[in-house]
């Protein structure tokens, strides 16, 4: 099944429209109910019908990746899951409920958004951001301040570690294929 899924995402990964320098906020012209807010504490899973902040995250990531425009309003319905479609048809063997939404695809959904170079200890700026966001998804403890520095360095060596692949803290070609969903843990 992990090879499945594996072939099923890595060409939508590729054909994935990258948003590398989305913002914290919405545009400046949206109205202020859709500002976003990128980073979570954790990544819950959330189901159809949910309502709440963790959506509206959802939601602007769905935006982020070119599946939208879907309203950034909290409220996890048909216009949300219409936009999640691609993703989950993408997937072999669907799960019982393949629009719940696990820290597993939150983790995939940023890993959808890093750009397709080598990230590395001293970078800076959105794209660190994403990738800080994708590592707290997996459940790695790190701060999401778009600074790759040697607190993110150390996650992802242990992110690395915990894939098998070799620990060098940089978002190499092996990292990035686990980072868009080569893995189904």
């Amino acid at each position: 099944m992990l090879r499945k899924l594996t072939v099923a995402l890595l060409p939508l990964a590729l054909a994935v429209p990258v948003a590398l320098a989305a913002p914290e906020v919405a545009d400046a012209q949206a109205p202020a109910a859709a500002q976003c807010r990128r980073t979570l504490p954790a990544y819950p899973q959330l189901d159809p019908g949910d309502r709440s902040e963790a959506v509206r995250t959802l939601q602007c990531a769905i935006n982020d990746l070119g599946f939208g425009p879907v309203t950034v309003d909290g409220y996890y319905g048909p216009e949300t899951k219409k936009a999640l479609a691609p993703l989950i048809g993408g997937r072999e063997g669907q799960p019982p409920h393949p629009y719940r939404i696990t820290p597993l695809f939150w983790h995939q959904l940023y890993g959808l958004q890093l750009p397709h170079r080598t990230l590395a200890q001293g970078d800076r700026g959105p794209a660190v951001r994403t990738l800080q966001r994708a590592l707290r998804a997996w459940g790695l403890t790190v701060v999401v301040d778009g600074v790759f520095g040697p607190q993110t360095t150390a996650a992802l060596r242990d992110y690395q570690r915990q894939h098998d692949v070799r620990p060098t803290g940089r978002t190499d070609r092996a990292t990035r294929y686990f980072l868009v969903g080569g893995d189904y843990y």
